[in-house]
């Protein structure tokens, strides 16, 4: 299973009476597949993983794998805090025909290193490739690199996506882990990309898919100066996505690009007035709305 190139973690669009916009949905896949995103995660964080039930995330990983015509990679979020859960969610995403699952540390519980490797083999033992998403500042828990390198060596674990913005830990997972290593951090990705990892699942890239995947590639092929200009482009936007909670700001984009509406479940919510105005305005100067 080949994982690299430019993968969006797409929004979940709701309807303003908050239920989930399936029609919105099934425009944004078509839209990511013909502007050529390397792949598509839904249900993840960015796509408001934790308000959504799991026959939602189920009918929304149809969507995506009717409407990517498997011209793309289909992955889904199978990752929660308990492990039988997140077992049969990977059963079912198999038995549904995604192409791979990613997988969560464990959040909340904060188990040990043990305890986490535990979890990740018996999801393993599913036999749907794995993405291991490690985010510490989500999650609570930072894996050691040891633990790293043994979830990586289960049989169904092709990648991880490394959003713990420890760019020498970064470093020592690529040196020493057969796995592929995948940006979760869009403000990072230049310098993760440079130190040869495989490519990324951005948030950004729901708004620029086709600019973005023509980033990565350039970095692919260590065309780092013209890379860092194409890059740099978007700073500003990148920086302005992250100024509260995701994906509170990424989503309010996409709204304004006039692709959803932009509405949240709680505890999310929309973006602040003086947010909402820096992104209308990078967006503006960007000619994206």
């Amino acid at each position: 299973m080949d994982f690299s190139g430019s993968m969006v973690a797409i929004i979940t669009p709701f309807t303003q009476e908050g239920d989930v916009d399936f029609k919105a949905f099934e425009n944004l896949i078509r839209w990511h597949v013909q502007s050529g995103s390397d792949g598509i995660v839904c249900c993840g964080t960015t796509g408001e993983s934790p308000t959504l039930t799991e026959k939602e995330k189920l009918d929304l990983l149809q969507i995506c794998i009717q409407n990517s015509k498997g011209k793309i990679p289909v992955i889904m979020n199978t990752g929660t805090n308990d492990t039988r859960s997140s077992v049969r969610l990977t059963q079912e995403a198999k038995k549904l025909g995604a192409d791979a699952a990613l997988a969560i540390v464990p959040y909340y519980n904060r188990p040990t290193m043990e305890g986490c490797f535990a979890h990740f083999q018996e999801m393993d033992r599913v036999g749907l490739p794995l993405i291991l998403y490690h985010h510490p500042k989500r999650t609570g828990t930072l894996l050691s690199l040891e633990t790293i390198q043994k979830i990586g060596a289960l049989p169904s674990v092709y990648a991880i996506k490394e959003a713990s913005s420890d760019l020498s830990l970064a470093k020592q997972i690529k040196e020493s882990c057969e796995i592929a290593v995948l940006s979760g951090d869009d403000s990072l990705t230049p310098e993760m990309m440079k130190m040869g990892c495989s490519g990324c699942i951005s948030v950004i890239g729901n708004l620029i898919p086709k600019e973005y995947r023509e980033i990565i590639q350039t970095f692919q092929r260590k065309d780092f100066k013209k890379a860092d200009v194409l890059h740099e482009k978007y700073r500003t936007l990148i920086d302005c996505l992250s100024l509260e909670t995701n994906p509170q700001c990424i989503k309010y984009a996409v709204f304004l690009s006039g692709k959803c509406h932009s509405t949240f479940r709680l505890p999310l919510l929309e973006p602040g007035s003086k947010t909402k105005e820096k992104i209308a305005i990078e967006l503006t100067r960007l000619k994206l709305i």
